[in-house]
């Protein structure tokens, strides 16, 4: 059979890489047919054109939004997983084998290609003018079936023709292109990290520019000054180096350009956050949080436990007395789990030198307020990096299909978050804090009238409140012990309160801590699950 495909395919009908391509079959199939969460191993090399649904997938761990009208070539080997409760998919398949031809003793053989390569890419598939593939793939589909005795011939012919379309038809890599000379630069960094260098000479490097004039060049394309990429360059490969089994401190620190044992351990702790010594065991390590903000979860999250989880905030409402106890007990706690590390939050700062006398604290950056940074930088120093970009993956599935879920439930109705403390009222903003970028941004939900577009929260007394315009309100009690719970009663009695449509229609909801919730990926999670039952509880009611 092989010969004769041989035969036939050569020469017209071969491209460059010498591939040809057997047509198995072409199928218009609905997947997956339940909505349980579903794993596939890709037997085949199957190319798929999605007509009719949207959601998401995995392939092989990454996310992909699925939408109508996009083409997917999936290779033995892939895993695709579907999430629960996830969408059905209409798509038109074609199942195939590509051959290359190799010669061998003067003759060609067919054999199976182990790859595509120079041809299609696993994954999803860019065309510029989808409907015309589309219409290729449905007259191969019709061919397939009607002829009583198929021309394989006339229909291999279609497939090939089909392929080399797709691949005219895929978009050119709109590719971010840097500036020559910085590009330059970074060579030159990447070759000598282990000289001293100075910008005089990476200025020469880029062509011969004043040191000046390449400084702000080299910042404007990179986002960091030439000094600090260095010194990134230089860590990078330190971490590597540090890494590897029977690694010495001095002698990474001599290979990454520091004459000095001690700058390098001094700059290493500045920049990834532990000392050399304690990042080459960072995959042993027992780990203790001191957080207001959950950060246990940030572990729990890699599967790992924390020896000892306190928080040392004194939080309104508390007396002096029973802060003092409860600190001295807690810190005595701290003392007793014998941690290696502690990663701490920025409230717990004070505690900076305290806790050095127990173990090695990780103090946080809190200038941005970027959770997911904090947990990529968290498991970085746990050695779990693959578990988190695993966990986020889990975390962007989840995402897409709640968000899907609640668009679909809530409409055009409109959802308001409310945090109210012993002192104000608090109306949550659409951007710059976790749980807005979540609630608003991410699963696409439609914020009450009322929510300021430009600021994390505005706060303001019960007799200023507004009518708030909003078919749903969720509101968070804070600091219980100093009184929110006598300032959510004054709110409750002010002319704006029973004139509000969520409160009309009985759709108002008290939630748990959201805000620190919305720091960490379980948090997250969580914070999904209970939006889902409390907006299905007001569609009940």
């Amino acid at each position: 059979m092989q010969e004769r495909l041989v035969h036939l395919f050569m020469p017209s009908y071969v491209n460059e890489a010498n591939l040809i391509y057997l047509l198995s079959s072409v199928r218009k199939r609905k997947f997956p047919m339940t909505r349980q969460a579903k794993h596939v191993r890709v037997p085949v090399y199957i190319l798929c054109f999605i007509t009719e649904g949207e959601g998401v997938v995995v392939l092989d761990g990454a996310l992909q939004k699925v939408r109508p009208l996009q083409l997917y070539l999936l290779v033995p080997g892939m895993i695709v997983e579907f999430p629960e409760q996830g969408s059905t998919f209409e798509y038109y398949g074609i199942w195939f084998e590509p051959l290359r031809l190799t010669k061998i003793r003067g003759k060609y053989e067919a054999l199976p290609s182990l790859s595509l390569s120079g041809a299609l890419s696993p994954g999803h598939i860019s065309v510029h003018h989808p409907q015309q593939i589309l219409q290729q793939i449905v007259q191969l589909y019709h061919h397939s079936r009607q002829e009583r005795k198929r021309d394989s011939l006339k229909l291999r012919i279609q497939l090939e023709q089909l392929i080399q379309d797709i691949m005219k038809n895929e978009p050119e890599q709109q590719s971010t292109v840097m500036d020559e000379r910085v590009e330059r630069s970074i060579l030159y960094m990447e070759q000598h990290y282990t000289d001293k260098v100075s910008i005089e000479q990476l200025a020469e490097a880029a062509g011969g520019m004043p040191p000046v004039a390449f400084s702000r060049l080299f910042r404007s394309e990179t986002g960091l000054p030439p000094v600090e990429y260095l010194s990134n360059v230089r860590m990078t490969r330190a971490k590597q180096m540090l890494n590897m089994k029977n690694s010495r401190v001095k002698e990474v620190a001599a290979a990454v350009g520091f004459r000095s044992e001690f700058y390098f351990s001094r700059m290493f702790q500045r920049m990834v956050g532990v000392s050399p010594t304690l990042y080459m065991k960072r995959g042993k390590l027992k780990v203790a949080v001191a957080s207001s903000l959950g950060f246990d979860d940030h572990l729990k999250s890699v599967g790992i436990e924390p020896v000892c989880v306190v928080d040392l905030f004194q939080y309104p409402g508390q007396s002096t007395e029973q802060y003092a106890e409860q600190l001295h007990s807690q810190l005595m706690k701290l003392e007793q789990s014998n941690p290696d590390m502690i990663i701490a939050d920025h409230y717990h700062t004070a505690f900076r030198e305290q806790f050095k006398q127990t173990a090695a604290p990780v103090f946080l950056d809190f200038s941005v307020w970027d959770w997911k940074g904090n947990f990529e930088k968290i498991a970085e120093l746990v050695n779990r990096e693959r578990e988190a970009s695993e966990m986020l993956t889990r975390l962007d599935v989840q995402i897409e299909t709640t968000g899907q879920t609640l668009r679909r439930m809530l409409g055009q109705k409109r959802i308001t978050i409310m945090q109210v403390s012993h002192r104000t009222i608090g109306i949550q903003g659409k951007v710059n804090h976790p749980l807005n970028e979540l609630i608003y941004g991410e699963l696409g939900l439609r914020p009450g009238n009322q929510a300021p577009a430009e600021l994390w929260r505005m706060e303001l007394q019960p007799e200023a409140m507004p009518v708030l315009e909003t078919e749903h309100l969720l509101i968070h009690h804070h600091h219980i012990l100093a009184g929110s719970d006598k300032m959510y009663d004054e709110l409750t009695r002010t002319a704006a309160w029973p004139q509000i449509l969520a409160v009309k229609d009985g759709k108002v909801k008290r939630i748990p801590n959201w805000f620190v919730m919305s720091w960490t990926p379980l948090g997250r999670q969580r914070i999904m699950n209970e939006l889902m039952a409390a907006v299905g509880e007001h569609q009940q009611g």
